[in-house]
């Protein structure tokens, strides 16, 4: 922790008080200043209190903690903890919980009686911190009674104004605002005020309220205490087993919804749009396959494509990555895990597809005009108030877009406010949350998000999983050719069920009915009528019905019966009066058909359009190859070539995992000792050169007796470098040594080392 001093202190030396741990929260809190990393400490706290960095910290910091900062800003410099806590009006305990939080980000430095914090804070809390004006310029209104003796001359609509200036902003539109004023002269309630200093000129067109007069009408605080107070997340009160299970229900079919889109997408691909993206079309059919609305589609496929699921192939198509083909091979709570943890950490905003930019020009699903950097945080933010009343709780759109408000006061913007309710959606739709209330899976993925999303995902996965059916391998087949699935079906029964009959219903139990179509659908991809039989039996809890036994037969017995090929296109048949039905058919006149012997017709038709044409007219062609084998239309398992490593946009701002905290923690420790510990005298990149024959007797020395070396080396650009390293072996001119600076173990030239001397 920061140490604490009875003296001023500089933020430098305040920051070679905090410990480890300290140092690697501060890196935590503010990743950018990782990026470079510092040489020292000292480069350390120049880089913390540049403007950049400061309003990226600002940005996180919730109401409460933006106040204190703002009263330092009101304050004389240095200010006391007691003044602050007499501006603020929060409790003792408050006060220093929040100094203590500022402390550990850098914000705050300093004894408790003369604390001090970054100059650029003025800019960058705006020119009226808190609503309050500019200073007076006059001594006069540095009293209490006498501001209170001026706005009881003034009167009672001259305090009425001033009230209303005091709320902030400070600043009010008038005509002649420097127009000479006296108390005599003074007809209306802003030159009353204007007559006894309590209301400055601005300009020619404004004026302005003290500062003084502002904190006067206010109670001599910056905001009413309730504005400092969290809001409160009451809501609705639930069953938090039946939330569990309510939302365990959505992620299966969820999980379902997102096998079923990829597994169209790898038969039959959309285009991918010339600019970039899916076209609108495609986004409507893709939603007609779901059978969900095209809003549903959306969340859906961005949310795979977040995953890494579906990406351009070659072909510019999209298409499902291999990463498609693992996720397949997990069970359904790690599957829907995997794709809860890409929505929640996702830069990309689905609820964005079909509104306008700013060039009134529709937003294409899977383009980059989606993604939005705030969109992860916001998420996680929503997640973590649904987390903090008690389980079953499911609080208002407006109670949590409040609390947000409260704890990212700068970041909340009418489009924060949008993404606010469009998470809450999201989350209802992926099953993180049932009935308006957190989900227990839910709750994990939020508490293990904070920790790295492996460890959010496996927990959520684990507290899923007890929630779902277990998987069934067999169905309920019933005489009007349709089957029951008495729960969700194993994956590989699914997938063959799915060939051969189409899914009418979803839910507990999916409904399944066997056509004409579907059968022939099956047989096209290659299976067999017996096989068709035998997968039947072997996973029907009851005897085959006999309609169902008909249907296969009789589309087997029929299918490929009747070929096509190309002449450009022509149907074969050993059965003449077969082609005499075709031939007299009214509807087959467009396919310009001509008989050409007995059993051969030709036609003008491509073989493909003639196929889908008498397939529609009720007749079962099967096109054939050039040497008369069937040609099987076997489902298109279209793959991309690899797995897309995406790097999104909040890269930048994503919590560095423990060990770069770590490393970076001693690189900056190695540098501040490497500017301590130089000799008198020298340089960055002069250290006294020494023979070489010496600087390998110091390095030997070092690595016998496990100390830090500070060495001087010349790289291959001729550039003169100061390096703190621990020698870890020596051989054939060449040194391995942990730099503390790169946080590794690299290797150094010998010959290019131009001195080397211990650090303590």
């Amino acid at each position: 922790m920061p140490r604490s001093t009875s003296r001023p202190a500089t933020l430098p030396e305040t920051l070679r008080g905090f410990d480890d741990d300290a140092l690697a929260e501060l890196f935590r809190n503010r990743p950018d200043l990782m990026t470079p990393l510092p040489s020292d400490l000292a480069q350390l706290a120049s880089r913390s209190t540049t403007r950049s960095s400061l309003a990226r910290t600002l940005d996180q910091l919730d109401r409460r903690a933006l106040a204190v900062l703002e009263a330092f800003v009101v304050l004389p410099r240095p200010a006391s903890e007691a003044s602050v806590r007499g501006l603020v009006g929060l409790t003792d305990a408050r006060v220093k919980a929040t100094l203590a939080q500022l402390r550990g980000l850098a914000l705050v430095w300093g004894p408790k009686d003369a604390l001090e914090v970054p100059v650029a804070l003025a800019d960058l809390l705006g020119p009226y911190p808190a609503g309050l004006g500019p200073p007076a310029d006059t001594a006069d209104l540095a009293d209490d009674e006498r501001i209170a003796a001026l706005l009881a001359e003034a009167g009672p609509e001259a305090r009425a104004v001033a009230e209303r200036l005091a709320a902030g902003p400070p600043v009010g539109i008038v005509t002649a605002a420097d127009r000479p004023v006296t108390a005599e002269t003074a007809r209306t309630p802003v030159e009353r005020l204007r007559a006894r200093g309590l209301l400055g000129a601005a300009d020619a067109r404004s004026v302005v309220l003290p500062r003084e007069v502002g904190l006067h009408l206010r109670g001599g605080r910056l905001y009413p205490i309730e504005q400092l107070t969290p809001p409160t997340l009451d809501g609705t009160a639930r069953d938090p087993a039946l939330v569990d299970r309510t939302a365990a229900g959505t992620t299966l079919e969820v999980v379902r919804q997102v096998e079923q889109l990829l597994d169209a997408w790898g038969a039959d691909p959309p285009p991918v749009l010339r600019a970039g993206g899916l076209g609108v079309r495609d986004l409507r059919r893709t939603a007609g396959v779901l059978g969900v609305p095209e809003p549903s589609a959306a969340l859906l496929l961005e949310t795979a494509f977040a995953a890494g699921l579906v990406a351009v192939g070659e072909d510019d198509s999209w298409l499902p990555t291999p990463a498609y083909d693992t996720w397949l091979a997990l069970d359904t709570e790690h599957r829907w895990a995997r794709l809860a943890t890409a929505w929640l950490d996702s830069p990309r905003v689905p609820a964005l597809v079909g509104s306008r930019d700013e060039r009134d020009r529709p937003r294409q699903a899977l383009s980059a005009e989606l993604e939005r950097s705030v969109a992860p945080g916001i998420r996680r933010l929503v997640l973590a108030a649904l987390a903090e009343p008690d389980a079953g709780t499911a609080p208002s759109t407006e109670a949590v877009t409040a609390w947000v408000r409260w704890r990212r006061p700068r970041r909340m913007t009418a489009f924060v406010e949008q993404l606010v309710a469009w998470t809450l959606e999201e989350a209802s739709a992926w099953g993180v949350t049932g009935l308006g209330a957190l989900a227990g899976h839910g709750r994990a993925l939020t508490s293990g998000a904070a920790s790295g999303a492996a460890s959010g995902e496996e927990a959520a996965a684990a507290e899923l999983g007890p929630h779902l059916p277990e998987p069934v391998d067999h169905v309920l087949l019933q005489a009007d050719l349709t089957a029951i699935a008495p729960g969700p079906l194993r994956p590989d029964l699914a997938r063959s069920l799915a060939a051969m009959a189409d899914a009418e219903s979803h839910g507990g139990a999916t409904v399944y009915r066997f056509t004409e179509t579907s059968v022939r659908r099956a047989l096209d991809a290659g299976r067999t009528a017996a096989e068709l039989h035998e997968l039947l039996a072997h996973h029907s809890a009851t005897p085959v019905p006999q309609p169902l036994s008909y249907l296969v037969d009789d589309v087997a017995r029929r299918h490929g019966h009747l070929r096509a090929g190309s002449a450009t296109a022509y149907l074969r048949c050993d059965d003449p009066a077969l082609l005499d039905a075709v031939l007299a058919d009214r509807r087959t006149a467009a396919l310009g058909l001509r008989r050409i012997a007995p059993t051969v017709v030709v036609a003008r038709q491509p073989v493909r359009a003639l196929v889908d044409e008498l397939r529609s007219l009720g007749f079962s062609p099967v096109p054939e190859t050039a040497d008369g084998a069937l040609m099987l239309s076997e489902t298109r398992v279209g793959r991309t070539a690899e797995t897309p490593q995406r790097t999104p946009v909040t890269a930048g701002s994503r919590t560095p995992e423990p060990e770069v905290l770590a490393a970076a923690v001693r690189a900056v420790r190695a540098g501040d000792r490497a500017r301590a510990s130089r000799p008198a005298g020298a340089a960055v990149g002069q250290l006294r050169r020494t023979p070489s024959g010496e600087a390998v007797d110091v390095l030997r020395a070092a690595l016998a007796g496990g100390w830090s070396v500070w060495m001087g080396y010349v790289d291959q650009q001729g550039g003169a470098l100061d390096r703190i390293v621990d020698p870890v072996r020596i051989d054939g001119g060449w040194l391995t040594a942990y730099d503390h600076a790169a946080g590794e173990a690299r290797t150094f030239a010998l010959h290019r080392i131009t001195g080397a001397a211990p650090v303590d």
